[in-house]
């Protein structure tokens, strides 16, 4: 089966076009009004590949919560005021008390296996519809002969009850099956082995609708095709090494501390550590101009909380200015020299003079502010260091 990706996005084949064309139509390529049916469909996919043909509602459930963790949890992100899923997050995480960062697995086993009421509550709701709203368009037919049976349009109930029957009996091409006690299904097999020999394909489809519908509710954020999964691995080692020569060339100061980074204060307070000055669970980069020097302690305490633009943006802003003064003449750390272009297209021509810091310091303010208010926006909490000090006429405490 040659599967392919058409250029409007939609899921193209050249081996089974019956099933393609029928995924498309169960995830109603012209939007989605929640993520149900996108992750319900997921969370089936993920179980056939793992083998799993009869699975529970509970464990798709479970599934459905472990897909939507890191973007909720993690990231931040909104799945919209009509989806309840970051409901079941967060009523899992009350229950449970599992970490931000936690693994798949783990959430859905507290899922699948949760005695919680409000769990329970969440696993309910979201198999009262989706089970059979998702294969709706194969029983079109038995549902008209419904409808004209009992002579009136059919609420939901019946609905739902006449795809039951009818799946039970044929399953019309369904991607499953129901068991009779309505809280499981047996997946087709011929579907079982469409998304088995199909999986990367298949799953580079389910992501990019997740992506879509994510996008459409968080227009603002950015990376958002980065945040559908646990975080990468990151590597900062140029940025350390360039700081590390910025501190030793320009003496600087912790912004946030206005503790000079000396060899005792380094041992004293824990190290260096090279901080992202809004959040990486936001931007999602390691660029430079977003960067700060801090030492590890101070940087424990922050979390990925963000800094008060009123009393640090200046002093952070006018800190990059000064290491960019002090490294750009060694002829050394081009490639971090080069991510301030997209700051000021013109920073190599300026002078270490009051107006060139004033003018840079508006360039960074440019950039940061509007990342700032929309991580604000995103419920990302103000970070307020405890420790009391003075640093460039800004006090911190």
């Amino acid at each position: 089966m040659a599967e392919l990706l058409g250029s409007q996005g939609m899921l193209t084949c050249t081996g089974d076009a019956f099933k393609s064309t029928r995924l498309e139509r169960m995830l109603a390529p012209r939007g989605l009004t929640n993520s149900y049916k996108l992750l319900w469909l997921r969370g089936v996919f993920e179980e056939v590949v793992d083998g799993n043909a009869d699975m529970s509602f509970a464990r798709i459930v479970a599934r459905m919560v472990a897909a939507s963790w890191y973007p909720i949890v993690y990231y931040r992100l909104s799945f919209g005021l009509q989806d309840k899923m970051g409901e079941c997050v967060d009523a899992v995480r009350d229950a449970h008390g599992l970490s931000g960062d936690a693994k798949s697995s783990e959430i859905i086993a507290a899922v699948e296996g949760s005695e919680n009421p409000e769990v329970r509550r969440c696993i309910k709701e979201r198999c009262k519809y989706v089970p059979h709203l998702l294969i709706r368009l194969f029983y079109e037919d038995s549902m008209r002969d419904e409808q004209e049976r009992v002579g009136k349009r059919l609420g939901d109930i019946a609905i739902r009850n006449a795809i039951v029957a009818a799946n039970r009996s044929d399953s019309a091409g369904a991607p499953y099956v129901f068991n009779e006690a309505f809280d499981g299904l047996t997946v087709d097999p011929k579907w079982a082995a469409y998304f088995r020999d199909n999986q990367q394909i298949v799953r580079g489809w389910l992501d990019m609708k997740l992506v879509r519908y994510l996008q459409d509710r968080n227009p603002s954020m950015p990376a958002i095709p980065l945040k559908i999964y646990p975080p990468q691995t990151r590597n900062l080692g140029a940025a350390t090494r360039y700081w590390k020569e910025a501190l030793a060339l320009a003496g600087l100061r912790e912004i946030y501390t206005g503790v000079p980074f000396t060899e005792d204060a380094l041992q004293e307070r824990g190290g260096l550590s090279i901080d992202h000055f809004i959040p990486w669970s936001f931007v999602l980069h390691d660029e430079p101009w977003n960067l700060v020097p801090m030492f590890k302690n101070a940087n424990s305490s922050k979390g990925d909380r963000l800094p008060d633009l009123g009393d640090f943006l200046v002093p952070f802003a006018s800190q990059q200015f000064d290491a960019l003064m002090a490294v750009r003449n060694t002829g050394r750390h081009r490639k971090v020299l080069e991510a301030y272009l997209q700051i000021e297209p013109n920073f190599e021509s300026f002078e270490n003079t009051a107006s060139c810091r004033e003018a840079f310091i508006d360039d960074i303010g440019k950039a940061i502010r509007p990342l700032h208010q929309i991580a604000r926006n995103q419920g990302f909490d103000i970070w307020r260091p405890t420790v009391e000090c003075v640093y460039d006429g800004v006090r911190e405490g």
